[in-house]
């Protein structure tokens, strides 16, 4: 009990010292109203999207995966590894803040992709359903199966794997990112070039930053 009451302590003290940054508190007050409105906007793009012709690809490679509905597990090793990922670093709220900002730029990103990239899915799709996500970013009025370039639920898990910290969490989530990879192909919610597409456009995005940083350095 000692000991958790010195971490609770340590948790306070390290969020009251983070939001008297004006940057760090402006940001993460200013997080949810913008997750709000992209999950207004996709709403109403995912109906577009779900409405317009797409191209089959031919991806002979996702047909070696069995062919099952994971969709119950799908939905707890995602929010396992959020919940995870959220409080074994709830003492370091610099953390916490940039997977919520690379959550939503992934997500941005992703959106422009789906717009770009006209698809549709491989035959035998098994429908992924997400209760938390059919009731927030989805349509109301029918699934999504079209928005496949490139998977949010991979490139979710391989953004609490980079922004994680901790080894044995890292661990568990480069575990999960390659669980999360085959579930989702074995359901046919994706092609295998919507996983690959995931772990690449989530790696740049998580390193941009870094980056700018380092070449604004060298320049000065």
């Amino acid at each position: 009990m000692l000991a958790l009451g010195k971490q609770i302590q340590t948790i306070i003290r390290e969020w009251r010292s983070s939001f008297r940054e004006p940057s760090f508190a402006w940001k993460i007050l200013l997080m949810p109203g913008l997750f709000f409105v992209y999950s207004a906007i996709t709403q109403k793009l995912g109906n577009f999207v779900e409405m317009r012709k797409g191209v089959v690809l031919d991806d002979k490679l996702l047909y070696w995966f069995p062919s099952y509905d994971f969709s119950f597990y799908i939905f707890i090793l995602l929010y396992s590894s959020l919940t995870l990922v959220a409080l074994t670093h709830l003492d370091k709220p610099k953390i916490i803040l940039r997977i919520i900002e690379m959550h939503f730029l992934v997500a941005v990103v992703r959106q422009l992709c789906i717009l770009l990239i006209a698809l549709d899915p491989p035959s035998g799709i098994i429908v992924l359903r997400d209760v938390f996500l059919e009731n927030t970013v989805y349509p109301r009025n029918s699934p999504l199966t079209k928005d496949l370039f490139f998977s949010g639920h991979v490139a979710s898990i391989f953004l609490y794997f980079l922004c994680a910290e901790k080894k044995f969490v890292k661990r568990f989530l480069i575990s999960a990112t390659f669980l999360m990879s085959f579930m989702i192909l074995s359901m046919r919610v994706h092609y295998t070039y919507d996983v690959y597409g995931a772990i690449f456009f989530t790696y740049l995005i998580y390193k941009v930053p870094s980056w700018i940083r380092s070449r604004e350095m060298v320049m000065r």
